[in-house]
């Protein structure tokens, strides 16, 4: 094994067991909240190895982690990015290196890059070959707003942009605090969140939309089922009878319409008027613009406490 594959597997290693130990922290929605950040500290020092000085071809696997690199002012070190990383505009400028799903590993390595940062989904297969060419790879997985934070420092620590992470950790944190404290005397609202219309689909209680739900003062309907996203349909949403609808919108220059089907027609939420909509891009990528799903959800399920996307 090579020094620079040895590296690549500290590096893997490290970060495993940093969101082994961010998935034991238990915040409950209504807490302060505080990004584990010494936990991320005590793994970094000294176990996390990337090449010497700043990586400067950064290749981006999920468009997450692009807007994450942008706003880690790491945009002009973008060597490729995956499709659908659309945001910020630059983003679309910078080399296409295949699917989300199923990145192209030859054009990868034809851009030379010094550092790949990816996901939990980012195939075994890919990420060992990356290392068999001596490149070195890191994957975050998120699966709450605090853990965004967290894969924040991590990547400012790669990259060499601490002090921009600094900023942005303590930012983000900020807001995450203020939110919760303004609506720690709210009773919850019970929403469902429709990410998907035919087949129907929503989040169930291990997405990190299900944290960012309960952070914004909501109850998930779903959440008792344990999985990212899960399948819904009309007797299940009857069942579950939520106080709030809210359409996840999946195009910003044609927005579906908010048509319920008639067959809906008795819901609590779509009697009362309470259906609303997000746009897919703030609410299912997590990075930066998470922060603002979080504030506009709040906004949906507690107007009374939030008003025109502020704290009162």
């Amino acid at each position: 094994m090579n020094s620079t594959t040895r590296c690549t597997l500290i590096t893997v290693f490290s970060i495993l067991v940093i969101f082994a130990g961010l998935s034991l922290i238990n915040i409950k929605p209504n807490s302060s909240v505080t990004a584990p950040h010494d936990i991320q500290k005590a793994f970094l020092e000294g176990t996390l190895q990337m090449p010497s000085g700043k990586p400067q071809r950064i290749i981006s696997l999920s468009p997450g982690i692009t807007e994450i690199l942008f706003a880690l002012e790491a945009g002009d070190r973008i060597a490729g990015v995956t499709s659908y990383s659309d945001y910020p505009e630059e983003a679309k400028t910078k080399p296409n290196v295949g699917e989300y799903q199923a990145p192209d590993i030859e054009k990868i390595i034809s851009l030379r890059p010094d550092l790949v940062i990816g996901t939990a989904d980012t195939k075994e297969t890919l990420r060992l070959m990356l290392m068999r060419s001596g490149i070195p790879v890191i994957t975050i997985d998120p699966k709450s707003l605090p853990e965004i934070v967290a894969a924040i420092d991590l990547i400012s620590a790669a990259i060499g942009e601490k002090e921009h992470g600094r900023i942005l950790h303590e930012k983000f944190t900020s807001q995450m605090n203020a939110i919760q404290y303004q609506l720690s005397q709210t009773p919850p609202k019970r929403i469902f969140l429709e990410i998907w219309d035919a087949p129907l689909l929503t989040i169930g209680g291990k997405s990190f939309i299900n944290d960012l739900v309960f952070r914004a003062g909501g109850q998930n309907v779903a959440a008792g089922i344990q999985t990212d996203y899960t399948p819904s349909n009309i007797e299940a949403l009857y069942a579950y009878n939520p106080d709030i609808y809210v359409v996840v919108t999946h195009n910003n220059n044609n927005i579906r319409s908010l048509i319920i089907r008639p067959e809906l027609a008795n819901l609590a939420a779509v009697q009362n008027k309470q259906v609303y909509q997000m746009t897919s891009d703030i609410l299912t990528r997590p990075g930066p613009r998470s922060f603002q799903g979080l504030l506009q959800m709040a906004t949906i399920l507690h107007p009374e406490v939030m008003q025109n996307g502020e704290i009162k």
